[in-house]
Parts: structure tokens; C-alpha cells; sequence
């Protein structure tokens, strides 16, 4: 991996600048020789001083620094987010065997309790046809938990692991942590990242509060999911929550709305191809309107 340095003076001398455009009264000419040579390092700031005269975002440089990958975190949840949305229990396993083999850590620990979290709940759900946290081993539970306890200050790292272990937790103790959340979601709506993370975040929620009839909390969300998901990029979020407010509907009453609105919604998610997200979503649809219809 090249330094910070030689990667600019690449990015530098492919976009035609000479060294005095670029590092004119940042650094002298000798100190920016040698920093485009790697033998010295800068402040973050000046970095992104120069990248704005590069015309290049900060996000983009990391990702060629890191030869044209994502960071191991976003490489992490990637491939966790895609295997475990196609159900693929095998490559989630194959996923945990090599995150086992890093050095022990902290972090590393919370990424292999996610994965066995979510093992553990996909193949008792593949065996039953229904989630339950009681399929999760109560070990990896409290590992996830002392972790989000100790949450002070919620960034989108940690709202990160709040919507992939949603599910896991008992309802007193995600209303405590949606408290503290709430507030602060806004200031995250104008940071692209971070905006995929609240849709998650929010429709695992969503699904929680409805199944569970608390319904005034389910509408509130619902509608903050709706002002986030008004971007095209927000297509499959945006059907997402036509499903939940079919199930909303289904829940408040009014079955023959909801259900149009949910079976528009599974067929989106096959036409798509996106067949496990129909699935579970057709499970989560049977369940509601059989407590719907025996009211």
C-alpha cells in the first residue's frame, strides 16, 4: 500500500498539477518532495486541504489508499449484509472462520457475536419458520449488549450494530437505546454512508413495534423512514416501508388496504431478486394477518 504522500503525487501528476499548484503555502517545495517520497506524513487536515485542490473527496481517496476496496469494515458489513439477506448460513460461517483467524480484539469479538448471532437465528428460523431471540446462545447476547450499554454517543458505527442486532434484544432495552438515538438521527440525513444505516436501523425497528402492537411508535417511524427514503437510491428501503405500512394497516384494521399494499411490496422484492427478503416478509405478513383475522 502506497503512503498518503505517493498516492498524491500519482493522483497529482495524472491530473497535470506541477507541485507548486498543489502544495503552494501548505508545505515548502523540499517537505512535499519528500512527503510525495513517503519519508514524512501530514495532518488530516492539510490532507483534505489538498484533496479539495485535487478536486476529490475524501471517501474516494481512502478507497484507492486501500487499492481500490473498501475499508475491512465496510468490507466486513458487506459481506455479512449480503449473505445474511440471501439467507446463506454457509457463507456466513466461512465469513466467521476468517475474522476467527484475525488477531484478537475487541471489535473483531463484536463482529464474530454478530455472526453467530445471526447463524444461530437464520438456521432456527430455516428449521421453524419464525425468528425468536431465544434461538440466540445467551453468551453471544451479552457480549452484544455490554457493548451497546456502553454506548454514550451514538455514531454511525455504533447505529451500525444497533440495526444488524435490533432483533436480538428485548423491547425495554430498545426503547432506552431509541431515546438517546432519536434525537440525533437528523444530523446524519445529508451523510449518503450513513443514510443506508438509519434506513436499516429503522425498518428493523419498525418491523419490532408492529409485530408487538405498538403502533403509535411504528407510525412515528414509519415516518421518518419515509422523509429519509425520498432519494432513488433509496428504491428498496423505499418498498420496505410500503411494505411495513401495508403491515401498519393490517395491524390498525384495515386488512384490505394493507394487504394490497404488502403483496405489491413481495412482488417488488422477487421482481427484484431479492427471493429471501420475500420469503421472511411473507412470513412476517402470514403471522400479523392471522392475529389480524382472529381478533
Amino acid at each position: 500500500m502506497p503512503s498518503h504522500g505517493e498516492l498524491l503525487r500519482e493522483l497529482r501528476i495524472k491530473k497535470g498539477m506541477t507541485q507548486k499548484q498543489l502544495y503552494d503555502s501548505v508545505m515548502s517545495k523540499s517537505y512535499a518532495i519528500r512527503f510525495e517520497q513517503g519519508k514524512h506524513e501530514i495532518s488530516f487536515h492539510l490532507i483534505q486541504l489538498l484533496l479539495e485542490r485535487l478536486g476529490m473527496e475524501i471517501d474516494e481517496f481512502l478507497y484507492i489508499h486501500h487499492g481500490f476496496k473498501e475499508s475491512l469494515i465496510e468490507q466486513f458489513y458487506d459481506e455479512y449484509g449480503l449473505k445474511g439477506n440471501a439467507n446463506d448460513i454457509d457463507g456466513l460461517i466461512l465469513l466467521r472462520s476468517q475474522y476467527q483467524d484475525l488477531p484478537e480484539s475487541y471489535q473483531n469479538s463484536l463482529r464474530i457475536a454478530e455472526l453467530d448471532a445471526r447463524i444461530e437465528q437464520l438456521t432456527h428460523f430455516n428449521q421453524y419458520g419464525v425468528f425468536s431471540k431465544e434461538a440466540i446462545a445467551e453468551d453471544t447476547r451479552q457480549t452484544i449488549l455490554d457493548y451497546l450499554d456502553r454506548i454514550e454517543t451514538w455514531t454511525i458505527s455504533e447505529l451500525r450494530f444497533l440495526a444488524n442486532t435490533l432483533d436480538f434484544i428485548d423491547y425495554e432495552r430498545k426503547v432506552e437505546y431509541f431515546r438517546s438515538i432519536l434525537p440525533s438521527l437528523d444530523r446524519y440525513k445529508q451523510f449518503k454512508r450513513g443514510r443506508t444505516i438509519i434506513y436499516t436501523l429503522l425498518i428493523n425497528e419498525i418491523h419490532e413495534l408492529i409485530m408487538t402492537n405498538e403502533l403509535d411508535m411504528a407510525q412515528v417511524l414509519l415516518l421518518q423512514l419515509d422523509d429519509f427514503t425520498q432519494g432513488v437510491e433509496a428504491m428498496f428501503y423505499r418498498n420496505s416501508h410500503s411494505f411495513y405500512t401495508g403491515l401498519l394497516l393490517i395491524a390498525q384494521g384495515d386488512v384490505t388496504t394493507g394487504t394490497m399494499y404488502v403483496e405489491r411490496a413481495l412482488m417488488i422484492y422477487e421482481v427484484l431478486g431479492y427471493p429471501h427478503q420475500a420469503t421472511l416478509s411473507r412470513s412476517f405478513y402470514e403471522i400479523l394477518l392471522e392475529k389480524a383475522l382472529h381478533q
